[in-house]
């Protein structure tokens, strides 16, 4: 056991209830590696059932941190306007500032659910004894020689620092940081690389700017990931993991696929399982730990912000619509909005675009270049595409107009579907 920081310190993960598998491997995992350090579980998410909570042990159940918990300044219009994925990131600073004001404690350290420990980081508590007030780690410290996938472009598009792993002590510094960095991610937490922004990491491409301590740690056992596995090649040696023959701290399985254990990241291409060396042996590993801490069943619960109060789904295209300050924006689809034609889409003939096409295509890079809108053929294109495939693959609501309805039986042709 390595010995008592100096000042009390927790570690936290943030997840929706169907990634609980992945939180609660990350939680057996560190308190194998560092016992001493309280971890807490924070939901973005609705709350457990009844059901959901008698499935886990006392001591679990009792780090887990309600969504409605945190002190969000617009919890249920972020819960509308965000995915999933971004919902998840956009809280994150709220989640630091949690730790510290309503659990008490100096530092904090966060970690993505499908990291797994294997030794605590103690050149995280060696930078915060030395004073600083943030600690990150970069994607990559060596350039690739290759043309595979992620390339430095995609990098540049998702960001300088992997937020997968962040840690803050509760200094001015770091609070004016996660301050400002929270404002940005009440509306600006976006999956949107047109406009610049991959969710929480882009922002903190500016972290070096704005905070004097900031600690860039860059030993190659924290936070190995595909990303950087050319620089990191995994091994073991009488049962002790290395990389690049650093002791291995923590491994980050992003892309995983469960149930599959040939995939090694479905997020890349420049490893598979074979290539990847000994760290394909570490992804079977961890997906046996997976399902010993049921994935199988927790991978099955329905994310709570899906759906409309009807219990109709949410379109992607409606969360990005602005709504009216103090409505519901889950109480119902808006059909006579989105059903309306659009006014920017030329028609075809009788074939008309709906807000809701229009918002589909334009948030669609593939259907972008599969569908020219600019020529009639590609917007008939498109439109066959919507009726064969459109619909049923984003799983829209039901439309109540009778335009909808038209622009449906006025569909010719079909065409193969293309992934959503």
């Amino acid at each position: 056991m390595r010995p008592f920081p100096s000042r009390p310190l927790a570690a936290f993960t943030i997840c929706a209830r169907n990634y609980l598998a992945y939180a609660l491997t990350l939680r057996s995992s560190l308190k194998a590696a560092a016992p001493e350090v309280p971890f807490f579980i924070f939901l973005a998410d609705e709350d457990l059932t009844g059901a959901e909570e008698h499935a886990l042990p006392e001591e679990v159940r009792d780090c887990i941190i309600a969504f409605q918990a945190l002190a969000l300044p617009e919890a249920r219009d972020m819960a509308f306007r965000y995915t999933v994925l971004e919902l998840a990131t956009a809280i994150k600073p709220f989640c630091f500032n949690h730790v510290f004001d309503r659990l008490g404690f100096d530092r904090a350290v966060y970690f993505d659910p499908d990291i797994r420990m294997f030794a605590w980081p103690g050149e995280v508590d060696a930078a915060l004894d030395e004073g600083a007030a943030c600690t990150l780690t970069p994607h990559i410290c060596t350039p690739y020689t290759d043309s595979a996938r992620p390339g430095i472009t995609d990098l540049l598009q998702s960001g300088t620092f992997n937020l997968g792993f962040a840690a803050f002590a509760n200094v001015p510094e770091a609070r004016r940081f996660l301050d400002w960095w929270g404002e940005r991610l009440v509306t600006g937490c976006l999956v949107d690389l047109a406009e610049g922004l991959f969710v929480d990491q882009r922002y903190v491409d500016l972290a070096p700017s704005f905070m004097a301590s900031l600690r860039i740690l860059r030993s190659k056992g924290l936070n190995v990931a595909y990303w950087n596995l050319h620089e990191r090649p995994v091994t073991c040696t009488q049962g002790q993991w290395r990389a690049a023959g650093e002791p291995l701290s923590f491994f980050h399985f992003s892309g995983v696929v469960p149930g599959n254990p040939a995939v090694f990241s479905k997020h890349q291409d420049r490893f598979d399982i074979g290539s990847a060396g000994e760290a394909g042996t570490l992804v079977s590993l961890y997906l046996d730990e997976l399902s010993d801490h049921g994935h199988e069943t927790w991978s099955k619960v329905a994310y709570g912000f899906a759906r409309y109060r009807d219990g109709s789904p949410i379109p992607p295209p409606a969360r990005r619509r602005p709504f009216r300050p103090g409505s519901d924006p889950f109480a119902a689809h808006d059909h006579a909005y989105w059903d309306a034609p659009s006014d920017r889409i030329d028609p075809c003939g009788a074939r008309r675009f709906t807000r809701m096409m229009e918002a589909i295509h334009s948030g669609r890079p593939d259907l972008q270049a599969a569908f020219p809108l600019a020529t009639r053929r590609g917007r008939a294109a498109f439109l066959d595409w919507f009726d064969a495939h459109g619909a049923r693959e984003l799983n829209l609501p039901a439309a109540r107009s009778s335009l909808w309805a038209r622009v449906r039986l006025a569909a010719r042709r079909r065409l193969p579907g293309l992934r959503p």
